[in-house]
């Protein structure tokens, strides 16, 4: 296939403005219900789920961004790899909504489900492009601990639903304080280097 990285990332930008659309749709659907059929449960959830989702799905689209920035030549691999992606990132929206207005096992075992598939094929296309050698460089180690972060919040509360619902439903709301944590602490290892290269 002859595609150009321009070209994928393009597409993943209006990939990204769908999901968005759908978390806009989700939240506009019960804003515009009956007055009184309005309930405000539902209405939070929604709004708690909206957050969330919006910031996944920007995060995501960030770190899909950098790697496809030093992507020179693509092949069917990472052309197949990134739409699976892409298609996940799509589910995000749904499986949160789901999760925050249902509350129960299977909608938190479906969104850890989605968020940790999409983060671990950001991880393999990374490898596959880094051509086994990211360990060896320390801007690829910092772009690999980026991509991990979701994946891994997804996976911990996953584990933790088993023994508490309650405190599971909350751990991914640490995405973007870990994400921040990350970035100042990679900024003092290399304070001269804005750019990360994999």
């Amino acid at each position: 296939m002859l595609l150009k990285p321009d070209r994928l990332k393009s597409f993943s930008d209006s990939v990204i403005v769908v999901a968005v659309v759908l978390l806009v749709y989700n939240l506009a659907t019960l804003a515009t219900t009956d007055p009184d059929a309005f309930q405000p449960q539902v209405f939070f959830a929604t709004l708690v789920a909206y957050v969330n989702s919006f910031i996944v799905v920007f995060l995501f689209w960030v770190t899909f961004t950098i790697l496809l920035d030093y992507i020179k030549q693509l092949d069917d691999v990472v052309i197949s790899l990134s739409l699976i992606f892409l298609i996940l990132v799509t589910l995000t929206p749904v499986g949160n909504v789901a999760f925050h207005q249902d509350k129960t096992t299977r909608s938190l075992v479906f969104i850890s489900f989605v968020e940790i598939s999409a983060g671990l094929l950001l991880i393999l296309i990374l490898f596959y492009v880094g051509k086994g050698k990211v360990m060896h460089n320390p801007d690829s180690r910092g772009t690999l601990l980026g991509f991990c972060v979701i994946p891994s919040v997804y996976a911990i509360s996953l584990i933790v639903s088993i023994f508490n619902f309650t405190i599971a439903s909350i751990i991914p709301l640490s995405i973007v304080p870990l994400f921040v944590i990350l970035r100042l602490r990679t900024h003092q290892i290399r304070p001269n280097d804005n750019n990360p290269r994999i």
